[in-house]
């Protein structure tokens, strides 16, 4: 019972930094795509992440993305997490989605399942600030905070700085200076390709790396003593 009980902590911990996992949600995107609906789809692109908690895979993460004429750009997805032992079982889901303008996030919208407790934050941005509530409580955050996502390349002005990093799923807010480690090597679903590495160090430990579209490839981070990973195994674009 105590080594059980070591692992729900264990399992509990671990799920914080999946925040970045979504999954399609037709009322949540309505909602963030609520800033010109009608403008003209340029782009549209899926991508599947393989997801590892201490080098065990443990589920997946889809994400979609969609740019339109009017300079928005929207990611949506689905993502699920399993943690199986002999006698319990943890699951994580979270459903949501982003959208950006210009660079800058506009809304946010999700709503996650801590296998049983339920948190739901939809969040708007303002000239000055990021107005969000979660599960009904009002709160604020930096207009400029770094979103547990990570999945867009921050702007240049971002680095160097000790940031706001809001967690999409529990409005949790902890902080941390974004440091750019440079261009490097690597390999994204069997092809070799050139990618910006970031790192983010402070209340929080994160790793992630960009490609030339400035979307993220791979996440790698510590929560708690506990490794987690994002790998990119698969990217669909359409026409």
């Amino acid at each position: 019972m105590l080594n059980l009980t070591r692992q729900f902590h264990v399992v509990r911990l671990s799920m914080l930094i999946f925040c970045v996992l979504f999954r399609f949600n037709t009322t949540l995107i309505s909602a963030a795509e609520s800033v010109e609906p009608d403008a003209m789809v340029l782009e549209q692109e899926t991508r599947t992440f393989r997801a590892f908690v201490d080098g065990r895979e443990r589920g997946r993460l889809v994400t979609q993305f969609t740019k339109r004429s009017n300079g928005t750009e929207t990611v949506r997805g689905e993502a699920e997490l399993n943690f199986n032992f002999v006698v319990y079982r943890y699951r994580y889901t979270s459903i949501g989605t982003e959208t950006w303008k210009d660079g800058r996030l506009v809304r946010l919208a999700s709503e996650s399942n801590y296998n049983g407790d339920k948190y739901v934050l939809q969040a708007t941005a303002t000239d000055e600030l990021l107005e969000y509530e979660v599960n009904g409580e009002a709160q604020r955050a930096a207009t400029d905070a770094l979103i547990t996502t990570h999945w867009r390349e921050p702007s240049v002005e971002k680095v160097g700085r000790k940031l706001t990093v809001l967690d999409s799923d529990k409005g949790q807010q902890r902080f941390g200076t974004l440091e750019k480690v440079g261009t490097e090597k690597t390999t994204v679903a069997g092809e070799e390709i050139n990618v910006t590495h970031y790192r983010i160090r402070g209340d929080v430990e994160v790793d992630v790396w960009y490609d030339e579209a400035r979307r993220l490839v791979r996440q790698d981070s510590m929560e708690s003593g506990h490794r987690m990973i994002l790998v990119l195994s698969k990217t669909q674009r359409y026409d």
